[in-house]
């Protein structure tokens, strides 16, 4: 998209104000920034001091907004891009366009809700509902412990990608895309039956002559029953992987206890599986704490240890804290991921890592 064009979007935006809430048009985003310090950088185990980004929450901006078609039928949008805080390029999403985390338009009512474009996986929102209090910095790299896959969209692999779609997967990784493009989605309506949920996502392969190749398929189904909240989730990519995800949340007193554990087959290479527990605590009104470990089963059964804290100075503005530990090569934050992409493969962990991390992060 030309510049010109976005920066008229966002001028736009913010100028019209008591229209833009009349015709229920929102703007939205986040910036989160941080400083990291590392240890167990590269094959001579530094440490390293660097700006993180996104290691709590992705940096963010979009637009969203609804019209009343009437009879219980609304129309739907949703814009919305990744940005890296330390440089403002684009970053944080499934694609490398300025919307590169969603994209997409729907209708919704009494039938439930359909949206049509780049989505947010529900195997991936299945995921991040059955963690205890943690950022980004323990969560990406806890969904790539899996390490005895074969080489997953790469073109030339065991497990080829072909021509006509991507489900946005890190390079080499097996996260089973966070953002889907071309894709469509349908969600249950939330009073259809109380405490149930669930949403199914489909993206066809673009490649002609075959009406399955490169497929994507996604899904996920919760129930809450009084404070339990069980979900179970899947995803597929032909000629790729399969994955599917149990987890569940209920509180303990004060704690709020969580788990899951995520079944990975990819066509190349060997099945894994990985679990996480967590928990979280409100230590006072603005302030909680959240444990969770990660463990593998792969070659050399990588290991993540998280502890975190945030306190909140307002309902948008939080500062937070983390350590996390990270075993056998797994980065030990999100920014480890990002520098490890940009950098070079020296920098890339190759024993055990810890990271010390100190953040804000803004909502507006």
């Amino acid at each position: 998209m030309d510049r010109k064009l976005v920066a008229s979007i966002i001028v736009a935006s913010l100028a019209s104000g008591s229209a833009l809430a009349q015709s229920g048009l929102t703007l939205y985003g986040n910036i989160d920034a941080s400083v990291v310090s590392a240890t167990g950088i590269g094959p001579g185990s530094d440490r390293r001091w660097s700006f993180g980004e996104g290691n709590w929450a992705a940096s963010v901006w979009g637009l969203k907004g609804s019209e009343d078609l009437g009879g219980g039928m609304k129309a739907h949008f949703r814009l919305e891009g990744g940005f890296n805080a330390g440089n403002g390029a684009i970053a944080n999403g499934g694609t490398s366009g300025v919307f590169s985390r969603m994209a997409n338009v729907g209708l919704s009512g009494g039938f439930g809700s359909v949206t049509a474009g780049l989505n947010l996986s529900p195997f991936i929102a299945a995921y991040t509902s059955t963690l205890g209090l943690a950022g980004n910095n323990f969560y990406v790299p806890a969904l790539l412990m899996h390490r005895d896959a074969g080489t997953v969209a790469s073109a030339g692999g065991p497990a080829q990608l072909f021509n006509g779609g991507t489900d946005a997967d890190v390079a080499g990784g097996s996260t089973g895309g966070f953002f889907v493009p071309n894709s469509v989605t349908y969600s249950l309506p939330s009073e259809l039956l109380a405490g149930v949920t669930g949403s199914v996502m489909y993206a066809p392969g673009g490649v002609a002559g075959s009406a399955s190749r490169n497929r994507f398929v996604s899904a996920n189904a919760g129930y809450a029953f009084g404070d339990l909240n069980v979900v179970v989730a899947g995803s597929d990519r032909d000629q790729q992987y399969r994955q599917w995800l149990v987890g569940a949340s209920v509180p303990v007193g004060p704690v709020k206890v969580a788990a899951n554990y995520v079944r990975f087959n990819p066509e190349a290479g060997g099945s894994s599986n990985t679990w996480v527990l967590g928990a979280q605590m409100k230590m006072m009104p603005n302030a909680s704490v959240g444990v969770n470990y990660a463990r593998n089963d792969s070659a050399g059964t990588p290991e993540i240890y998280n502890l975190s804290a945030m306190y909140s100075l307002s309902k948008t503005t939080n500062l937070y804290a983390a350590i996390n530990r990270a075993t056998n090569g797994v980065p030990s934050s999100y920014s480890a991921l990002v520098d490890s992409s940009t950098m070079g493969a020296g920098v890339q962990q190759t024993g055990s890592s810890t990271a010390f991390i100190v953040g804000v992060q803004k909502g507006f």
